[in-house]
C-alpha cells in the first residue's frame, strides 16, 4: 500500500515535469521556430529518461522531488533578441527618414522663395531698363528703347544725346579692347567711354563683351552719367556671371539706381548680391555693406 501511495505522487511529478519541458517546445513550434521533428523527439525522450531516473531515485530513497520550472527555449530567446534589435533599427531608420523629409521640404521651400525673389528682381530691373531708355534724349515716344546687341540698354543712354550709329569697326576685337583699356588707364574717361561703347557695338558676342560693358559703366559712373552707367552695368551682369568684377558691378548698379531715386530697386540689387556672390572678396563685401548703409536698405 505504501508503494502504491508513493508511485501516485511520483507519476504526478513526472507529468508536471513533462508538461514543463514540452510547453516551450510547443510555443516555439507555434511561432515558427521549432526544431526539426526528429531532433525535437530525441530531446524529449532524453528529458523523459532524466525525469524517470529522478522519480525512481526519489521512490527508492524516499527523498522529496524538487520541481523546477523549465526555462525558456534558448533558440526562442535568441530569435526574440534579434527581433528586438531589428525593431530598434527600424525605428531609428524611420526617424532619420522623417528628419530628411522635413529638411527636404524646407530646402524646396527655400528654393521656391529664392526663385520668386530672383524673378521679382529681374522684373524690377527690366522696368528700370525701360525707364532708363525713356530718360535718354532722342528715344521714340512711349519710352521703349530699341534692343542693343546684348538684349539690354548698354550704351543707349550716353550723355549728350542718343548714340550715333556705329561707325566702321576697329581693326580687330583684341586691339579695340586694348585701346579702350589704355584710354581708361590714362584717365581719359571720355575717350575710354567712347571706345568701350564702340567695342560693344561691334563685338557684342566676344569674350570681352561683358567686361567691356562693365568698364563702360565705370567710365559713365565717374562722369556722373548714372543712367548710362546703370544701363551698362545691367548689360554686364545679365545672367549673373561668376567673374571677379561681377560683384562690384552689382554694387555700382545699386549706387547708380540710388542716384536715379530708385532706392527699392537699388536695395533689391544688393539683396541679390548677397545671394549670388556669397564668396565675393572681403573688399567687395565691404563696399556692398557701405552701399546698404548709404542707401538705407533694411
Amino acid at each position: 500500500m505504501k508503494k502504491t501511495r508513493l508511485l501516485g505522487p511520483a507519476l504526478g511529478v513526472m507529468a508536471v515535469l513533462l508538461a514543463s519541458q514540452v510547453a516551450p517546445v510547443a510555443r516555439a513550434q507555434d511561432q515558427g521556430f521549432a526544431e526539426a521533428p526528429d531532433k525535437r523527439l530525441d530531446r524529449i525522450e532524453k528529458q523523459l529518461r532524466e525525469v524517470r531516473t529522478i522519480v525512481l531515485q526519489a521512490h527508492a530513497t524516499g527523498a522529496p522531488v524538487e520541481i523546477k520550472e523549465a526555462g525558456p527555449d534558448p533558440q526562442v530567446l535568441s530569435m526574440a533578441a534579434r527581433l528586438d534589435d531589428m525593431d530598434q533599427t527600424l525605428r531609428r531608420v524611420t526617424g532619420q527618414i522623417e528628419t530628411l523629409q522635413h529638411d527636404l521640404g524646407l530646402a524646396r521651400q527655400d528654393a521656391a522663395d529664392a526663385k520668386a525673389q530672383a524673378a521679382a528682381l529681374s522684373a524690377r530691373l527690366d522696368k528700370v531698363e525701360q525707364q532708363l531708355a525713356a530718360m535718354a534724349p532722342g528715344q521714340p515716344q512711349g519710352g521703349q528703347a530699341s534692343a542693343g546687341p546684348d538684349g539690354g540698354l548698354a550704351g543707349q543712354a550716353a550723355a549728350g544725346g542718343a548714340p550715333p550709329p556705329p561707325g566702321p569697326p576697329p581693326v580687330d576685337a583684341k586691339t579695340a579692347y586694348a585701346n579702350a583699356r589704355q584710354l581708361l588707364l590714362d584717365g581719359d574717361y571720355t575717350g575710354a567711354s567712347a571706345a568701350f561703347q564702340d567695342y560693344v557695338d561691334h563685338f557684342p558676342d566676344t569674350a570681352n563683351a561683358r567686361p567691356a560693358r562693365y568698364w563702360l559703366g565705370e567710365t559713365k559712373y565717374i562722369q556722373e552719367d548714372y543712367a548710362g552707367a546703370a544701363a551698362a552695368y545691367l548689360g554686364a551682369i545679365r545672367g549673373w556671371p561668376q567673374t571677379q568684377w561681377a560683384p562690384d558691378a552689382v554694387v555700382k548698379l545699386s549706387l547708380s539706381l540710388a542716384q536715379l531715386k530708385k532706392p527699392k530697386e537699388a536695395c533689391g540689387a544688393l539683396t541679390e548680391f548677397a545671394r549670388r556672390y556669397p564668396n565675393a572678396s572681403p573688399a567687395a563685401q565691404d563696399r556692398a555693406s557701405a552701399a546698404r548703409q548709404k542707401i538705407g536698405c533694411k
